[in-house]
């Protein structure tokens, strides 16, 4: 293993494996990723991994943007498809029509190719079989879809590496080195690294690996579950990712033909738990009601089969977005933290700006201040109008 490097990275899921392969583009190749466990082994591998671009705050909206056109573009380095653009639809109930309207008119001044369709349309154009009772709007955004975490993350380190970086999975930091206020590299049960620049984007792992550098983060940990299900025989698996906020769940297809992932959509009680003990099953209260959830809105799925199911982990900040900035009172030290159920959609961009930051100072692809560390205290958080991570 190395012993020094110009920057380490400490998390191999979307964020941190995005941040790699944008700094090897900038030209900062002396690079080492650590991840605790496998590459996408934490929260990002238990994503339903959704890229929609209907935020109500702008910095996300241009992030996610950004973000498709990185996926899109992938292939061509990587030679693997890791993004679906199945198209996105949202499901409005009537108390959100006001915040509906004003979202929309924003993403479209904002160049995301997004517009409203009927119940009727969606019924008969995009979801066969969709019961359209209490939904009173819809909207349709033909460049969403989703992806696939595991690929998403191999692709980016492959081509970091090829750049020269190293990665070593299962390769766990046990300490963060400081010479005053100032980082001097990690500790790792393979010996240690020095480096003046560290990275932490260790998703559910970054509270832990903050205070290993004096740092409180505001961060909270919470289980959430999903499930993937058969489709009934004769019954179409829908063909497009939704939001759905009548009911509160999310669904999408998956690259396994007749099969449907979903899961129950913020706002909702957290669920506390250690990122390191927690149950990693689905809970049969959960696959029940989720089943009830997505059997109203879909009635010809009512009878499909659970073919899998699970627990991951959200890492949460007080306003439901990430912090992406160099870290308040730690020379040396970035944070790329708090992903609040956004940052695989996000990440793509997110490294990105990242990677600028660390390399020339400044993200000029996108302005990301509106999601810097100090903005808790300066009482200045993201608002989001519809509530959680819905954004």
């Amino acid at each position: 293993m190395k012993t020094t490097a110009d920057a380490v990275i400490i998390g191999g899921g979307a964020v941190g494996t995005s941040t790699l392969y944008h700094l090897t583009k900038l030209g900062m190749t002396d690079i080492v990723l650590l991840e605790k466990g496998n590459l996408a082994s934490g929260s990002t591998g238990d994503s339903a991994a959704i890229v929609r671009q209907h935020y109500s705050n702008e910095v996300s909206i241009r992030l996610v943007k950004r973000s498709i056109e990185i996926l899109l573009s992938l292939p061509d380095e990587t030679g693997v498809d890791v993004f679906t653009q199945s198209g996105w639809c949202f499901l409005v109930p009537p108390e959100a029509e006001d915040s509906f309207v004003e979202n929309m008119a924003q993403l479209q001044r904002l160049g995301i190719r997004t517009w409203e369709i009927s119940a009727q349309e969606a019924t008969e154009d995009h979801l066969p079989g969709l019961n359209p009772e209490g939904i009173a709007r819809v909207a349709y955004e033909p460049d969403g879809g989703f992806a696939d975490p595991h690929l998403l993350c191999q692709g980016f380190a492959d081509c970091a590496r090829a750049a020269g970086a190293a990665v070593y999975p299962n390769t766990p930091v046990t300490g963060i080195t400081m010479s005053g206020d100032k980082v001097t590299g990690v500790r790792t049960p393979n010996g240690d690294i020095a480096s003046p620049i560290v990275v932490n984007a260790a998703g559910p792992w970054a509270g832990p690996i903050g205070r290993m550098a004096g740092l409180d983060l505001p961060l909270e940990i919470s289980r959430e579950q999903e499930m993937m299900l058969n489709v009934p025989s004769g019954a179409a698996a829908p063909q497009r990712a939704v939001s759905n906020m009548v009911e509160r769940i999310y669904f999408r297809p998956t690259k396994q033909p007749g099969t449907v992932l979903v899961g129950v959509g913020h706002p909702k009680e957290n669920e506390p738990v250690s990122s390191d003990d927690y149950d990693r099953r689905a809970d049969a209260d959960f696959i029940e009601d989720a089943g009830g959830r997505l059997a109203h809105r879909m009635p010809q799925l009512a009878d499909a089969e659970v073919v899998a199911s699970w627990a991951g982990l959200y890492t949460i900040t007080p306003d439901w977005s990430m912090i992406v900035d160099r870290a308040p009172g730690v020379d040396g030290m970035y944070l790329a933290v708090g992903g609040s159920g956004h940052s695989f959609k996000l990440a793509p961009a997110i490294g990105q700006c990242l990677a600028e930051l660390i390399s020339i100072g400044k993200a000029t692809t996108i302005d990301i201040t509106p999601l810097r560390a100090g903005r808790f205290s300066e009482g200045d958080p993201l608002r989001s109008t519809y509530g959680g991570n819905r954004g």
